[in-house]
């Protein structure tokens, strides 16, 4: 999956001479913590949440301007706490890198650009909804946690008795195991089930269930 199928195309945008107070007002109504500045479709930079509040509470970025010394948001101007080309993607960039960049760096979104044009932006909140999704949360489900080793046949396995009981796997997550490094946890979430049978076939093929939910 990539960038440009889950980034948001509807961009709320500032100009480096629009105030604070805009910016703020912006995010308070539109429910974002992001927003692009721009000239035209030019990417200039970032302002952040987190940039206004601290210019709001005197901390963060020193202004470069002596008359937003008096701290007044409608007088400061976005230009002297943007951050200045901030780090960006392209549509094509894979969601996986794309989400190593925010991890990385902390940050709560990237600007998307194509030729150096502002196309769109994707969060946090973005990459956490195609997780979600992927993970099926938010179907209604069942889920069988399994331990074994890391041979993947023994992963085979587990997954061949549970297709054999004409149950779905929706997805598979797993960690390793706390008391044995050779071994770890495979979380199976099916489709809503009664798993009672099918953990005892798991069981008796010589697999530790830890856990079951229906």
């Amino acid at each position: 999956m990539i960038v440009g199928e889950v980034m948001s195309k509807k961009i709320y945008t500032v100009k480096k001479t629009d105030s604070l107070k805009k910016a703020q007002e912006l995010m308070v109504e539109n429910s974002i913590r992001h927003l692009p500045v721009v000239s035209g479709s030019d990417l200039l930079g970032i302002i952040t949440e987190s940039d206004i509040r601290a210019a709001f509470i005197h901390q963060g970025k020193k202004s470069r301007s002596k008359t937003a010394a008096l701290m007044n948001p409608s007088k400061i101007k976005v230009a002297e706490f943007m951050t200045e080309n901030p780090l960006v993607v392209v549509p094509e960039t894979h969601i996986e890198d794309a989400a190593l960049m925010i991890y990385r760096n902390k940050f709560g979104a990237l600007p998307v650009i194509k030729r150096n044009r502002l196309v769109g932006i994707i969060s946090i909140i973005d990459i956490l909804g195609i997780f979600i999704n992927m993970m099926g949360i938010l179907h209604s489900s069942s889920r069988i946690d399994v331990m074994m080793d890391k041979n993947p046949k023994k992963f085979d396995k587990v997954s061949s008795i549970i297709n054999k009981e004409n149950l779905n796997i929706i997805s598979v997550g797993m960690t390793p195991y706390e008391k044995d490094p050779r071994k770890q946890v495979y979380f199976f979430r099916l489709d809503l089930c009664d798993t009672a049978k099918v953990v005892s076939k798991i069981e008796k093929a010589g697999f530790k269930v830890i856990s079951a939910i229906n």
